[in-house]
């Protein structure tokens, strides 16, 4: 449920756009608060599982998720829908913590690793793979407002399977201690702002903006009164418990995640948005061309969680092979052209799936298996955040990336496409006079003919950039790779480890 609501904006934004007769700039919101929440909430789910118990929890998150699309469906004005997709984010983040949490404290360490194998299918593999897909088919094929009536759709059968075993499900009520909303607030306030720059920044050229400034400083801000809050205050009341942060697996895991994060979403944003504009793939064609991939993630996560589970092999073992084969993944798609079909993309696509299934769950299983059983909620949620921040962070480079190299791209192309070039000559002139044998006037053909070298020329530096884009994850990866080393051993020498 939280997957199809995560993606509905990738692929639907046009259609959005025209059925609220709404601006990019206001459309922008649709995304931009649903993501705020999110992350807002995230590490304060913590809370509500110990005050609520995981049982109220998951079942009130599900049923405000499902009223949420429900109302998304049935708006026709932007500013509630806005509102709709606020509670869509906050619910989601509920519904996310608390059922992995119930996992975490439903199975022993033993079994976690095919445990969360199987739970990260519907995390990590719905909302980068499955989920597009079929929003590209209703999109396409029928109206983008069944998407939230398919979410919608979902809750009866979560019911259906969930009711029978509600006595078996954990129902721990451990918080006591009053919500801090004040910090929470702060926080809240300063995800806002991090948000809003990181995926508007692009846009407005960044810094040049005053008021991409101006929410760049208010988070900073916010960030800092709300961390200084965190840190210092003498109450032992707050929004989660930062002591999670002193188990070292869980603070090298975080860090693994955010990277891995960056990753994932990275490449799941680049990827349709390569096949729509580049390759001109409808979007239900762009949808389904990460299905392959999703299967090879699926594997990848069967795979390491049935040989953690039945060989008790140590989960950091699959992190180096993990990295491994994304990277060549991402390497095979940065060689990709103008001619490339789906069929030229599936390789790549499959060896990165098979890398990120054996990455994420080897981070998983690192960062929050053998937690004490108190702070496992808040492990799960700030374990959630650090992976959704680095999907945005990601995806916020990319966009930056990408309309630099355009920029650049176009620039070093167009130098050689002058009057006096000889091979722009024979090109203009066979164009031409190809456009004159079809009927069509001299005059006109000439300025037929120059067109037609423009758009060449516009389509080269579309695919060359995405290329470098896809290459940069690779360097990605060649930069994070000695950092997490660095980050390992010193935890190992300064005797943070155990």
């Amino acid at each position: 449920m939280d997957a199809v609501n995560g993606t509905i904006f990738t692929i639907a934004r046009p259609q959005i756009m025209g059925d609220f007769n709404a601006t990019p700039d206001e459309v922008s919101w649709v995304n931009l608060s649903y993501l705020m929440a999110k992350l807002a909430c995230l590490p304060a789910a913590a809370w509500v599982v110990g005050r609520f118990g995981e049982v109220q929890t998951f079942f009130w998150s599900m049923a405000l998720v499902a009223a949420a699309s429900a109302s998304c469906a049935l708006m026709i004005d932007l500013v509630p829908f806005v509102a709709a997709r606020v509670l869509q984010g906050a619910a989601g983040a509920g519904l996310l913590v608390v059922a992995q949490t119930m996992l975490f404290r439903l199975f022993p360490n033993s079994k976690q690793g095919l445990v969360q194998a199987l739970y990260a299918l519907g995390v990590v593999v719905a909302p980068t793979s499955l989920a597009p897909a079929v929003q590209g088919w209703l999109t396409d094929g029928f109206s983008w407002t069944l998407i939230f009536w398919l979410n919608l759709g979902l809750a009866p059968i979560v019911l259906f399977c969930v009711v029978p075993f509600k006595g078996l499900l954990p129902d721990t009520r451990a918080t006591k201690l009053p919500f801090d909303w004040i910090g929470f607030g702060w926080f809240a306030v300063a995800m806002g702002a991090i948000v809003y720059v990181l995926l508007e920044g692009s846009r407005w050229n960044w810094f040049d903006d005053g008021r991409i400034t101006a929410w760049a400083l208010i988070g900073a801000a916010a960030l800092a009164l709300a961390t200084s809050r965190l840190i210092f205050s003498k109450s032992r009341s707050g929004f989660f418990d930062r002591l999670v942060f002193t188990d070292p697996h869980f603070a090298f895991g975080f860090f693994v995640s955010f990277v891995a994060g960056f990753a994932l979403f990275g490449s799941a944003f680049l990827i349709p948005v390569f096949a729509l504009n580049v390759l001109s793939m409808p979007p239900m064609d762009a949808g389904l061309l990460l299905l392959p991939s999703s299967l090879a993630v699926g594997a990848g996560l069967l795979i390491a969680g049935g040989l953690i589970t039945a060989k008790s092999l140590n989960p950091l073992k699959f992190v180096p092979f993990g990295i491994a084969l994304v990277v060549s993944g991402m390497w095979m798609l940065s060689g990709a052209s103008l001619e490339s079909g789906a069929h030229d993309l599936w390789s790549g696509l499959l060896v990165r799936g098979l890398g990120l299934g054996f990455l994420f769950l080897a981070v998983t299983l690192i960062t929050l298996n053998g937690l004490k059983p108190a702070h496992v909620a808040s492990a799960v949620g700030l374990f959630n955040f650090g992976r959704q921040m680095g999907g945005i962070v990601g995806i916020s480079f990319l966009t930056t990336y990408l309309d630099r190299q355009i920029a650049l791209n176009r620039r070093i192309l167009i130098e050689n496409i002058t009057p006096s070039s000889l091979p722009f000559q024979e090109r203009h002139s066979a164009l031409a006079t190809a456009l004159t044998d079809r009927g069509l006037d001299p005059g006109l053909a000439n300025e037929g003919a120059a067109a037609l070298i423009q758009n060449s020329i516009q389509a080269q530096v579309a695919v060359l950039s995405f290329n470098q884009a896809f290459f940069s994850l690779v360097m990605l990866f060649v930069i994070a790779v000695p950092l997490i080393l660095t980050f390992k051993l010193a935890q190992k020498f300064t005797g943070w480890s155990r």
